[in-house]
């Protein structure tokens, strides 16, 4: 049975009147002309073409903007989507200049923005987006992002039009990156404020019966290298890749969609997505490209596969190499292969129950 959130993700902006959005239940944001004074309690403001968009607290009055302020005709719309992930995230342009990025939230989950905060912190060559504010909205489970955006293309737009010395520079210079990730270390399978880590690929996990599920990712505690060497054993009947003491930090879905590159094709705009970056097991950073679809180029539409599909991940592995990264993918599939059949924990089902016990509602959609 398939429970989704209400609203599910990709329902949490809606246009409430002209030039007014909601953003969840807590914030609006109001479009008006570049010369009008600001609102009074404005969250955030920017510019965008003719016109600047505040964020406003749900509880000030707009009416101002809606008697006074009328769309103008041929006006494009404040807001589109343009990714859904169904009930645990999505992603929508506000304008032409600001993204924001709605993700299901609940207690112990790895903040998105604090992970990036982290990186433009201790590493600053590494091309990040901007976070302009942030907040959770507790009364539908999710967390807002509002982004300054990164007009680029994504390697995965860019591919066909890359030479193949432009591919491998791009490659290369991503492995640099990576590299640099790596410096920062910890002794646990942690995320970087000490939240556990859930990588599908790394632990048992799906298929979930818990609708939890849909939403959530299962985590993980900040397990040990002993602890979490223990249970990787545990949970299949062929042995895990050997690692050491020291989890290094790594952002496990530098896809081709989730990397921004420039108008000339040379060299790195972005890298976004930064919601799973963690402490990992060294031998992941090169063998994730093996195990994770989202390493694969986009396929034509109406096919699945195709021939190259995966030389984006390839080339990675071959310039990860060049920093001393070794891929460790047959070690790894035969222990993906021997887990364990994936069964919800008595951890899960509680926190489904706390989840009902708390009057969150939820729709059932199908079997």
């Amino acid at each position: 049975m398939y429970h989704e959130m209400i609203p599910p993700c990709r329902e949490s902006i809606t246009e409430s009147s002209p030039n007014v959005l909601a953003l969840g239940t807590s914030v609006n944001c109001v479009r008006t002309p570049l010369a009008s004074p600001p609102p009074p309690n404005t969250l955030l403001s920017w510019n965008d073409g003719d016109f600047v968009f505040h964020l406003l607290p749900r509880g000030q009055s707009t009416e101002y903007f809606v008697d006074t302020c009328p769309r103008p005709q041929g006006t494009a719309p404040m807001h589109e989507l343009i990714y859904d992930a169904g009930s645990c995230s999505a992603v929508y342009f506000l304008g032409d200049e600001v993204v924001c990025k709605v993700k299901g939230w609940k207690e112990g989950m790895q903040l998105e923005s604090e992970t990036i905060a982290f990186v433009r912190e201790h590493f600053p060559p590494i091309p990040v987006p901007e976070i302009l504010y942030t907040w959770i909205d507790k009364s539908i489970n999710r967390s807002f992002d509002i982004m300054k955006r990164v007009h680029a293309r994504t390697l995965d737009k860019a591919w066909a039009d890359l030479t193949p010395q432009q591919r491998l520079n791009i490659a290369e210079q991503v492995a640099g990156y990576i590299a640099l990730l790596a410096t920062k270390t910890a002794k646990r399978f942690e995320t970087i404020s000490g939240c556990g880590v859930g990588t599908p690929a790394l632990i048992a996990g799906w298929p979930f019966e818990s609708p939890i599920h849909i939403w959530f990712r299962r985590t993980l505690p900040p397990y040990s290298a002993a602890e979490y060497r223990n249970y990787a054993k545990r949970i299949s009947t062929a042995p895990p890749p050997e690692f050491d003491d020291e989890f290094v930090f790594y952002h496990d879905d530098q896809g081709p969609t989730n990397i921004l590159v420039s108008d000339d094709g040379n060299s790195v705009a972005a890298i976004i997505d930064w919601e799973n970056a963690a402490f990992y097991p060294r031998y992941w950073i090169a063998t994730v490209q093996f195990a994770h679809a989202g390493f694969l180029l986009e396929p034509p539409k109406g096919q699945r596969r195709f021939e190259g599909d995966d030389e984006w991940g390839l080339l990675l592995v071959a310039a990860l190499k060049q920093h001393g990264f070794d891929d460790c993918k047959d070690t790894y599939r035969a222990w993906s292969k021997g887990k364990a059949e994936d069964v919800d924990t008595e951890k899960d089902l509680a926190e489904w129950r706390k989840i009902l016990d708390d009057g969150y509602p939820y729709e059932e959609t199908g079997v």
